[in-house]
């Protein structure tokens, strides 16, 4: 039997031969023709997340089910292959070096936004999963990178336009620079910060507008996105004490993000959250959000990825089987011992049951 796969490489037949090349989503061999995919290849396959096409051969009969268990549907969250990682960390490093010379900055994140606005433009599923992103262990970067991403993916979550999503991908990139012009032993002091400090901090997004004025290559609503990253709803945010509509369409869906990745991220004077604490806690600033793009952003965030293990209030152990959209912290679960397949969003007799924690 010959049959053409448009996919995954979870999808292919188990025992089939390749009658066509594989090749990732970049364009690199990923499989060559007439290649046996026995179990040790589909191993070897399995580090690539990206969509496949294939034409493969195979006899049915000869495919055997091991297991008829349920198992997890594929993490499809969006992900960055180790060369676009490599290049962004190179690209950033550079242009961080020199951010007043704003021609070249600005070119640069313009060059590292439409990379990662196209990976987004053609992704069918929009899910995020930091793990599948992180381009650097440096914060800079790899906080510039998370809000860009997360920031394109919510706003095509949200339906807005093409454009839109292009222009918020290089803002979140952008958003934070003007922290460069606040010293260092401030930003990275280990211990609380001082008032005085604190209010210095809070100049950033000034710092990061006034930068970029000048610039032909960002948009005034992009800048106005950089300036109002910090503005919160009910008007108790920073720098201006904007409230709702003032702030802008683009500075209320950076502010969602950055808060997020702020939460889930290691600094030298806090520890991260897990996923599902950051969601928790965003839970209690919804007054602070835009509230349509904040259910946007619980449909397209990965509290526990499909496959990851996790500890249930009850004592036992689960896997992940599939994503409940707008219910981050409760997906469909199979429980390690019984196997029993819950769905903790609306099955009436796991109300009270709760995942505590990510397990190994």
């Amino acid at each position: 039997m010959i049959k053409e796969i448009e996919g995954y490489v979870s999808d292919l037949p188990k025992g089939c031969i390749t009658e066509t090349d594989i090749y990732t989503d970049k364009g690199a061999l990923l499989c060559p023709r007439m290649t046996i995919i026995d179990e040790a290849m589909l191993e070897n396959l399995s580090n690539y997340k990206g969509r496949i096409h294939a034409v493969v051969s195979y006899t049915p009969e000869l495919i055997v089910v091991e297991d008829e268990t349920p198992m997890p549907d594929a993490d499809r969250s969006v992900i960055f292959e180790e060369s676009f990682k490599k290049y962004a960390e190179e690209t950033l490093s550079s242009l961080f070096l020199d951010v007043d010379n704003v021609e070249y900055l600005t070119s640069g994140m313009n060059e590292v936004g439409q990379e990662i606005f196209q990976i987004i433009d053609k992704s069918k599923d929009l899910f995020i999963n930091l793990a599948n992103l992180k381009v650097s262990d440096e914060y800079t970067y790899k906080h510039s990178v998370d809000v860009g991403t997360m920031a394109a993916i919510l706003a095509k979550a949200s339906g807005e336009s093409k454009q839109f999503v292009h222009d918020i991908t290089i803002s979140g990139l952008l958003h934070d620079i003007g922290k460069e012009k606040i010293p260092r032993e401030v930003l990275n002091k280990p211990s609380k910060l001082s008032v005085n400090e604190f209010e210095l901090v809070k100049t950033h997004p000034v710092h990061g507008y006034r930068l970029l004025m000048n610039s032909n290559d960002v948009t005034e609503e992009m800048r106005q996105g950089i300036l109002n990253h910090h503005e919160n709803l009910d008007g108790t945010g920073y720098p201006r004490g904007l409230e709702a509509d003032q702030i802008g369409k683009m500075g209320q869906i950076l502010a969602i993000v950055d808060v997020y990745d702020a939460l889930v991220t290691k600094r030298t004077y806090k520890e991260a959250k897990t996923p599902s604490q950051a969601i928790e806690i965003m839970f209690t600033m919804s007054n602070k959000f835009n509230m349509t793009y904040f259910r946007h952003f619980l449909s397209v965030i990965n509290a526990f990825p499909n496959g990851s293990k996790v500890m249930l209030s009850t004592g036992e152990k689960a896997v992940v089987m599939k994503q409940n959209k707008s219910y981050p912290l409760r997906p469909v679960i199979k429980v390690i011992k019984s196997g029993q397949v819950i769905n903790l969003a609306s099955d009436p007799s796991f109300l009270s049951t709760v995942i505590m924690d990510s397990v190994s």
